[in-house]
């Protein structure tokens, strides 16, 4: 009869060959970007609202954006995202869900600085609701958006964002990866230097929610890369069959470590950890940060790979430019529309 654990082990690499079907086909994104993919969302925007003699010229409210200003949009978002779940105490898994969600749905059309704004708000909202036990309470949403948003507005959004992804709304990410792979191979590594694996491998895929070079990866590729990179970064403290089983893993879920796409993301990883923890901070096997400190977290909010979730600061109010304020006075996130 199979031991518990080998049923565990089973069990698991059953869950993580159903999460790589899932990425591969409903929840993969293009490079909408590209010059070729948004000339074709510009003949279909044309194809479906051809312009009329009497068309009024354009404003900024209503021209589609450049693709260098929705990278910059995404990058606004994600780090108000970032802010708000953080300091509301909700899962930073949350944002992860909801840069996907967004991803998908503004590959699909053109978006107005508005819609998008308005879009970004929506997918945090159907995020948290997927994610967390806790809500955040639409009133306080509502707040946070500065009176430029209204109930009605997100609920309409959040049916044409359902309807447009086919109500996909729950794909897999690379935290989920990264906690499925390093659950089942890391058996041997003392707690100690696993907790601090997980941490670090959590914080580089939440370096890489961030940036528009992960947008068309795959989840397990940034998983792969994060943990990669994480036993390096933590001084090597995990043990050696541990890594043998974890490659081992790895190839039974029909993985690869050494596909081109991991070795790309785990270079780019490598480049924007780099930027976003001083040169002279020693990383030890735990995960902790000693020395100064750079950046931190993905927003400049959490710390660290240590402690990213931990020093959240006490929210006493939102004021009515949308900014959240700390019992001390202190501005830690303000609502800006892009």
């Amino acid at each position: 009869m199979p031991s518990p654990h080998t049923i565990a082990a089973t069990e698991q690499i059953e869950r993580l060959k159903v999460m790589k079907r899932q990425e591969s086909t409903h929840y993969m994104i293009p490079d909408y970007l590209s010059p070729e993919w948004q000339a074709r969302l510009a003949e279909a925007e044309v194809s479906d609202h051809p312009p009329t003699n009497e068309s009024t010229p354009p404003t900024n409210e209503s021209t589609p954006a450049s693709s260098s200003a929705i990278e910059l949009w995404r990058e606004k978002i994600c780090e108000w995202c970032y802010n708000v779940v953080d300091h509301y105490e909700l899962p930073r898994e949350s944002v992860s869900v909801a840069m996907n969600i967004l991803d998908r749905y503004v590959s699909s059309r053109l978006l107005t600085p508005k819609t998008y704004t308005l879009a970004g708000v929506t997918a945090i909202h159907i995020a948290v609701k997927l994610v967390s036990q806790y809500k955040l309470c639409m009133s306080h949403l509502l707040a946070l958006c500065a009176g430029k948003i209204t109930a009605d507005d997100i609920a309409s959004m959040e049916l044409t964002m359902l309807s447009a992804l086919s109500w996909r709304v729950s794909g897999p990410t690379a935290a989920d990866f990264c906690g499925e792979l390093i659950d089942s191979s890391f058996t041997e590594t003392t707690p100690h230097a696993l907790n601090g694996l997980h941490d670090m491998a959590r914080y580089l895929t939440e370096l890489a929610v961030c940036e528009y070079f992960f947008v068309t990866r795959k989840p397990s590729s940034i998983a792969l890369a994060s943990i990669s990179y994480a036993i390096e970064l933590t001084n090597d403290h995990v043990h050696h069959r541990d890594k043998d089983r974890f490659i081992s893993r790895v190839a039974q879920v029909g993985l690869d470590i050494v596909d081109d796409e991991v070795t790309q993301c785990h270079a780019r990883l490598r480049v924007i950890y780099r930027k976003n923890v001083a040169v002279n901070e020693e990383v030890d096997y735990d995960g902790e940060v000693r020395g100064d400190r750079g950046q931190g977290s993905p927003t400049g909010v959490g710390g660290g790979p240590d402690n990213t979730c931990k020093k959240r600061k006490r929210v006493k109010e939102v004021d009515k430019e949308g900014r959240l304020i700390t019992e001390h006075g202190e501005e830690i996130a303000r609502f800006s529309p892009v």
